[in-house]
């Protein structure tokens, strides 16, 4: 798979690694293990480019279609929930404190 977005999950020593694919990886740099994560139960997304981790590392964010920022746990590696913005998604990330998602779009606003 062709990495197009790799970040670390907090403090953990955990990556999260993506690309053009509907499957992710998780790579733990401490024991050298490597999980796939085959897909996200509850979405049809068959490509999850780009993501972002809030800071803690509990939240991974991906850019989906149509405009959705698809939240899920980092832990479980579960859909939780999400965003919506009224054009397609160009940017996302966290606050430093984690308490907000801001996100920008193809519209031009800045969503938080």
């Amino acid at each position: 798979m062709p990495i197009y977005s790799a970040t670390f999950l907090g403090n953990t020593g955990n990556v999260v690694v993506s690309g053009r694919r509907s499957f992710f990886y998780t790579y733990d740099a401490v024991a050298g293990k490597v999980d796939l994560v085959p897909r996200i139960l509850g979405r049809e997304e068959k490509s999850w480019e780009r993501h972002t981790v809030s800071p803690d590392g509990k939240i991974i964010a991906f850019t989906g279609n149509d405009g959705y920022i698809v939240l899920v746990d980092s832990h479980s590696k579960h859909w939780i929930g999400d965003l919506k913005l009224n054009g397609s998604v160009r940017a996302v990330t966290f606050t430093p404190d984690g308490r907000y998602i801001l996100a920008s779009g193809s519209d031009g606003d800045v969503y938080r």
